[in-house]
This record gives structure tokens, sequence and C-alpha cells, in this order.
């Protein structure tokens, strides 16, 4: 049986330093999740925890965020937002990550970055 085809909001910045989102697919359901600054800056390789090193992380760790999410997919769900760990994902490296899309020439790829 093929995995269900899922979907992610935009990320929310919260105050708590956390990125929230949810992650919403047809018969798979709804789920809202947080992923602390810490996690995205040690799993998914944002410089800081400044506002656009972490947008900038989110969006370039979406597949691997995705991943992460999709495990929760049989666990019951009762509405409460999903501390998500990214523990076990490699560490990306953005700047190789931006180049990499910038080379590609995918629409969108191209982004102002000092070294």
């Amino acid at each position: 049986m093929n995995e269900p085809l899922i979907g992610m909001t935009e990320p929310v910045l919260s105050n708590d330093s956390a990125v929230w989102f949810a992650a919403y697919g047809f018969g798979w359901g709804y789920r809202s999740f947080a992923i602390s600054y810490e996690a995205l800056r040690d799993s998914l390789g944002a410089a800081d925890t400044t506002d656009a090193q972490i947008r900038l992380a989110f969006q370039l760790g979406k597949r691997h965020i995705l991943q992460a999410v999709q495990q929760y997919g049989s666990l019951p769900y009762e509405g409460q937002r999903i501390r998500l760990s990214l523990g076990g994902l490699w560490r990306l490296n953005i700047h190789e990550e931006i180049a990499s899309l910038a080379a590609s020439g995918e629409p969108g790829s191209t982004c102002a970055t000092s070294p």
C-alpha cells in the first residue's frame, strides 16, 4: 500500500523558541507539531537561532521533517501538539543545500547569503 500524501502548513515561530506547524493528509488525518529552535539548529544545520535561519532550516529540511512526521500516522491523536525530535536525522549543511538548489536552477532557489 502506498504512503498517503502528507502536506505541511507554513511554520509559525512561537514565543517559546519553537516552530509550530501542522501536517495533514487524506486518510492520514491532521496532527500539530512543534520543533525546538535547538533541534533545527543541531539537526538541520541552522547557523543560529535567528528567525531567518530557523525559517531557512525549516524550508530546506522539509523532506527530513516530513519523514519524522510520518512516524506518527498510526498513533492515536487527541489534538495535542507533538514535540518532534529530529535526533535521528543527519545534520544538514544549509550553505551546501543552498548552493545545490541554486546550481539546479529550481524556481525560487536563488537567495542572497553571506559567507
